[in-house]
């Protein structure tokens, strides 16, 4: 995917001036943060000071350029509070890509701020965070680790995107290795989730469906986070020796579960890659989540 396809073929430049070629407007980038926010929300209006600061300061010298992805209810609330700000935005008219952005994101409560990379890939969905801790941008463009750990304590996007878990509590040292790499090998090129049937549009406009962001990779090696998911899909606690289960969560889809192999056959690659196969095929049996 590209920028363009992703955003579109115009973006309004700072002061609402007219709209200008995507190309020309994110030309040089070094990657592209998307600013999903909007002048009624709070939080959003205590978040955006901080990140213009943090821009103009650091991140626009270090090649970010941000598009600002509004959810005012109205145009005169879009020109006020996008006058504030010294980036991009999509032009408010078009309400069709902003549902399918949101939809291909994941944003599930504002502000969010995403980033790609210029090839439209993504990077992080945690950008809000992360300006927040490093406004510097020491380590810029903060990049998802392909694969966490649930025992750091940090969920990352489990609540908002399909998640494949290889829990593991009871393994070895040797096993929970094992474990880290298969899924490390499997995020090299990790397909993206199918697209969910949806459409956003309205006659005479185009419709934009986007296929969700990205699997997100997990290990679990302990912590209270892996024994929560062993609850909600109803797993007993881990043990000294319980054997290692792989699982495919979607929560964004009402809760849903999918089980996959237990014992020595979750630790390998080939399980998790037939796991991701099984689900885009939709072979695999749906259950929900306690």
């Amino acid at each position: 995917m590209s920028l363009v396809r992703l955003l579109g073929e115009r973006l309004l430049p700072a002061a609402r001036q007219a709209a200008i070629p995507t190309t020309e407007a994110l030309s040089g980038a070094s990657a592209v943060a998307l600013y999903f926010s909007a002048s009624w929300c709070p939080p959003c209006r205590g978040f955006t000071p901080q990140f213009t600061t943090a821009y103009n300061e650091a991140l626009k010298a270090k090649g970010m350029r941000c598009v600002l992805v509004s959810s005012d209810h109205d145009e005169e609330s879009f020109d006020t509070y996008f006058g504030k700000m010294p980036w991009l935005a999509l032009p408010y008219e078009q309400r069709a890509r902003k549902e399918a952005l949101s939809a291909h994101f994941q944003v599930r409560t504002i502000p969010t701020l995403a980033l790609v990379d210029p090839s439209a890939r993504l990077l992080t969905t945690e950008a809000r965070d992360a300006v927040v801790r490093d406004p510097q941008g020491l380590g810029y463009p903060w990049a998802e680790p392909a694969v966490r750990d649930l025992a750091e304590g940090e969920p990352g996007r489990v609540n908002s995107a399909p998640s494949v878990i290889l829990l593991c509590e009871g393994s070895d040292a040797a096993e929970q290795q094992m474990a880290k790499e298969a899924l490390e090998a499997v995020a090299r090129d990790a397909p993206l989730p199918p697209e969910r049937p949806q459409q956003h549009g309205e006659p005479g406009v185009e419709a934009f469906s986007f296929a969700p962001a990205g699997y997100a990779l997990f290990v679990a090696t302990g912590g209270p986070l892996a024994g929560k998911v062993r609850e909600l899909v109803r797993l007993p606690a881990a043990l000294p020796g319980s054997p290692p289960s792989l699982l495919l969560l979607d929560i964004p889809a009402n809760g849903a579960f999918y089980a996959g192999p237990t014992g020595e056959e979750a630790l390998t690659e080939v399980a998790v890659r037939k796991l991701l196969d099984d689900y885009a095929a939709n072979r695999l049996e749906r259950q929900q989540l306690s």
